[in-house]
């Protein structure tokens, strides 16, 4: 089968012929029908989930949908199942895995596409327990909302996003931008919508409801045209970041309304926030570290394609020989929003 693998962290990416895969016990076969190209696998690319050179070569991808076609023993899954993938690789036992918050699993065994092979391949293999039912979701929306959904749904209840909130969204025209402002409109929330060019900009207006005023992070008013997107200009109740630009993040906080709260989704591991402590003190604000979405999650996220609640934003769709060409694009800040692969 074809595959696109990565030899080393931080290399290039090429498509390469390889064995199709066996599942073992515990494991099925996906015939993998669309897997979302994105920032978070560019990450993992330059080896900032990891970086033990002891798991390359490895095949990238988690962000997918298929159909099962193989099982291993003991999995009670069937041929011909619609599957979506949960990302991380978690021990199923710990007490916050039997609670149903396997984002917090504490016998954490690392990342699909990671720690194991990925979906950038024709077949994947995933654990049984990361299979999740898809339902009637299609394949590419399904692989939005592996992650670019399921993020934002996790956010919104972390945070308790309502109809009393103005919500701010840092990097609104990337996948998780722009679906968590659809979603936080959903739920009656006013949404300031954030990114630095003109074209993203408009992309957002495009794709989400009246409810979401796109600004331009890049101008030297931003913090006064946030505050003047919001009721009575008291600035956002909830600041969502999704870029970790440290000046931004900073400029966002400026703006924060009395009793806020700053999400933070990134994990840059050489960037700090450092706000005076006095600034949490005088604004009553909370800062929120929001740490991908439980198994749950991700299947409500794909059903809010389903019925139409909210809109899967796919700017295109490739083949696998263009995926090393995107990473390129993403690598030089030349593309945005979700692109999805269809082997």
């Amino acid at each position: 089968m074809n595959a696109v693998v990565l030899d080393e962290w931080g290399g290039e990416l090429a498509v390469e012929e390889v064995d199709r895969p066996d599942p073992g016990p515990g494991e099925v076969r996906v015939d993998v029908r669309a897997c979302a190209v994105t920032r978070t696998i560019e990450n993992a690319v330059q080896g900032g989930l990891s970086d033990d050179p002891a798991l390359t070569p490895r095949i990238p991808g988690h962000e997918f949908t298929g159909v099962v076609d193989a099982v291993g023993d003991g999995v009670s899954l069937d041929v011909g199942d619609r599957v979506l993938a949960y990302f991380y690789l978690v021990c199923g036992t710990c007490d916050h895995c039997r609670r149903g918050e396997a984002n917090r699993c504490t016998g954490f065994e690392g990342w699909y596409g990671v720690n194991c092979d990925g979906a950038y391949a024709e077949y994947a293999i995933l654990p049984a327990g990361n299979a999740l039912p898809l339902g009637e979701t299609g394949f590419a929306a399904g692989a939005v909302a592996a992650d670019g959904l399921a993020t934002p749904l996790h956010v919104c209840e972390r945070v308790g996003v309502d109809d009393t909130d103005t919500v701010l969204v840092v990097g609104a025209a990337g996948r998780i931008g722009v679906h968590l402002s659809q979603l936080a409109a959903l739920r009656g929330a006013h949404v300031v919508a954030a990114d630095v060019a003109p074209d993203r900009l408009a992309h957002v207006d495009d794709v989400t409801p009246d409810a979401v005023v796109p600004v331009d992070a890049s101008s030297d008013e931003f913090v006064a045209r946030v505050r003047e997107a919001t009721p009575a200009d008291e600035g956002p109740t909830v600041v969502v970041d999704t870029v970790g630009d440290v000046d931004t993040l900073h400029n966002a906080f400026a703006a924060l309304a009395m009793g806020g709260q700053v999400v933070s989704l990134t994990t840059h591991h050489d960037r700090v926030f450092d706000a005076p402590m006095k600034e949490y003190v005088v604004k009553e604000a909370s800062f929120v570290g929001s740490r991908y979405a439980t198994k749950d999650q991700v299947v409500r996220a794909a059903r809010l394609f389903a019925d139409g609640r909210i809109q899967p934003v796919v700017r295109r769709r490739v083949g696998l020989d263009e995926v090393p060409a995107v990473h390129r694009e993403l690598r030089r800040n030349e593309t945005f929003g979700t692109t999805v692969v269809e082997p």
